[in-house]
């Protein structure tokens, strides 16, 4: 699975994924590590549900890599947020 995400974050690609019981529709920014070492993906949701909802226009996310399953690339059109709001990692494996 990082495979995957590491190779949509070098191609833009976006993703879709199961993550936390909902279908998550997401751009992958950079892949690396949380301050506790966990490998963590940071992206851009643009659709899909999440808890509280997913604000009109989508949000920035961190996903555990752990907690992401049924991983598959989609052929829409990679997206980005407004950077300030950006998550930060760690440690920083690959980033777009």
């Amino acid at each position: 699975m990082y495979q995957i995400i590491r190779d949509a974050i070098q191609d833009r690609a976006c993703l879709t994924a199961h993550y936390e019981d909902y279908v998550r529709f997401f751009s992958p920014h950079a892949l690396g590590k949380d301050s506790r070492g966990a490998p963590v993906v940071v992206a851009y949701q643009y659709a899909g549900g999440r808890r509280g909802g997913l604000p009109a226009g989508g949000d920035w996310a961190t996903f555990y890599i752990a907690g992401l399953s049924n991983v598959e690339r989609t052929s829409d059109k990679w997206l980005a947020g407004r950077l300030m709001h950006k998550p930060v990692l760690m440690h920083v494996d690959l980033a777009a």
